[in-house]
């Protein structure tokens, strides 16, 4: 079962885009609740459903975006519509949604059952509903729908960050804590409670691999150009399985970052692909034109025209990672002066 929230909005878009699926024939209005006196009307339109969440969402206008959209989806048909709405009210109950006004429909336009739920922040007091850790709450709260113990799931996620390859400790760590999990010592912990333990001892270290580096940097250069970082980074997230993770300190400017390759399970040190001013400027010193010339090798041609892997969804929403460091030297190395040591590439 995959659980995704989707960006919070201004307006009820969401509802709009639902009922352009019901018209044609893709989707089906599943549940309609807590909508007051709406429920006493015969024919209820899109209209009625926008007008009264803004009218409840209105009551807290320091919320700019209090939109709130998710997806639920299982894989094939393994769930069918009505066990996929039970599920969906059941995650909305636990997720703080229980009292609010909420619309749950169900889509057939994929080859994946999954239905779309969509409310509003505010409740009916004029409070915001609780985001705190929202994205880890969500597949939490999943996993206990589903039966899953945690205990056995962070074992599974653990299992799954050692089959990335990485060749530091750094970058072992930053794949489970991007998924919300806190490393201290040799603990593995998620919302205060120690889950497990890791033997870093016994972790297996793997050069990067240069035929995927040759890939990222043609990716990069092709389509980073006019982008701005959060742009990109969105679209290296929906388009190739790649995730970007800034570090910075003290609210500074990120002064580095990292590459987690989902698609191809990797992590690399993001200045071994392109450096970071270029990263954030949007301008690669490779153009497009350098790569449609008749001198380029045919290898970086195919490398740079690859279709976008088919990468599963994610849990969360996609959005740039900007990681306060714990351990920034483990992740770059040491500043060094420049006067009289050379940089050393740990990353």
């Amino acid at each position: 079962m995959v659980i995704k929230i989707l960006s919070s909005a201004a307006t009820y878009n969401g509802i709009s885009y639902n009922f352009e699926k019901l018209t044609t024939g893709m989707a089906e209005l599943m549940v309609a609740k807590n909508f007051g006196p709406l429920e006493l009307l015969d024919h209820i339109r899109q209209e009625d459903y926008k007008n009264y969440l803004q009218m409840l969402s209105a009551r807290n206008t320091r919320i700019k975006q209090p939109q709130f959209h998710a997806v639920v989806s299982t894989k094939g048909k393994d769930h069918s519509k009505a066990e996929l709405t039970e599920i969906a009210e059941k995650w909305l109950n636990a997720m703080g949604y229980a009292k609010q006004p909420y619309l749950v429909f169900f889509h057939k336009d994929t080859d994946d059952n999954h239905v779309h739920l969509v409310s509003t922040r505010i409740d009916r007091e004029g409070k915001k509903i609780s985001s705190e850790f929202e994205h880890v709450r969500a597949v939490s709260n999943m996993n206990k729908i589903m039966g899953l113990d945690e205990d056995q799931q962070v074992l599974k996620d653990i299992e799954s960050a050692k089959a990335y390859r990485f060749s530091t400790v750094a970058q072992f760590k930053m794949i489970l804590e991007n998924q919300g999990y806190v490393l201290k010592d040799n603990d593995v912990i998620k919302f205060g409670k120690k889950l497990a333990k890791i033997d870093y001892d016994k972790l297996i270290f793997k050069e990067p691999d240069l035929a995927r580096i040759r890939q990222l940097k043609a990716i990069f250069n092709k389509y980073l150009p006019g982008k701005s970082a959060d742009e990109f980074a969105k679209y290296l997230s929906e388009k190739h399985g790649i995730q970007l993770v800034f570090h910075a300190k003290d609210g500074k400017p990120a002064y580095g970052y990292s590459i987690i390759d989902h698609a191809q399970k990797n992590v690399f040190k993001g200045s071994t692909i392109m450096p970071i001013k270029e990263l954030l400027t949007g301008t690669s010193y490779e153009t497009k034109a350098h790569y449609d010339s008749p001198e380029l090798s045919t290898q970086t041609k195919v490398f740079s025209n690859r279709e976008p892997a088919n990468v599963p969804e994610t849990f969360a929403p996609i959005r740039i990672n900007l990681s306060p460091d714990v351990d920034d030297e483990s992740i770059h190395g040491p500043r060094r002066r420049r006067k009289q040591k050379a940089r050393t590439n740990q990353r």
